[in-house]
Formats: C-alpha cells, structure tokens, sequence
C-alpha cells in the first residue's frame, strides 16, 4: 500500500519535504511561470513541437515544463521561454 501527503500550499510542501520555508517563495514563482507558460501555449494552440521550436528548446523541455516537471529546468531558463512565447514579465516586490 502507498501512502500519500497532501499539502494545502507551497509553504505546508515545503515542510512536508524537509525543505526550509525560505524556498517557498522560490517555488512560487517557478510554479507561477509554469503555468503562465502552459496557458500561452494552450492560448495558441500550438503543439509541444511548435512550442519549443518558438522558445529555442528541447520538445522534451517544453513537454516537461507543460507537465509541470520543473526539476532540472532553472528559473533563468523559464524566464526566457515565457518570454520567447510572447508573454511580458514583471517582477513585484513587497
């Protein structure tokens, strides 16, 4: 039998997986461009194919990052994606 955690929210993740609460924030904003990414694509119905060749990537990249398997895709590397498929990006600071 396999058991399971579920987590409500990043900052509950991060603890669940021995993660400092600082990475929560980090998380945030990765999970963020993900899914900003993800709707761009869906937005323009383009393949995984047409999509990676738009953002200058693997289709293994974008696939992953439309899986939302982020692990070896550095923060860097999403910015440039999002902004290769058009998308505008703005950092807030509170």
């Amino acid at each position: 039998m396999t058991s399971y955690f579920e987590a409500k929210n990043i900052e509950e993740l991060c603890s669940l997986m021995g993660l400092p609460e600082s990475e929560a924030p980090k998380i945030k904003i990765r999970l963020g461009l993900a899914k900003a990414i993800r709707r761009a694509v869906e937005k323009k119905e383009l393949t995984h194919v047409e999509a990676s060749e738009k953002a200058g990537v693997g289709r293994t990249v974008m696939t992953a990052i439309m899986n939302g398997n982020l692990d070896k895709i550095s923060t860097d590397r999403l910015i440039d994606i999002a902004q290769a498929l058009g998308l505008r990006l703005q950092l807030k600071v509170a």
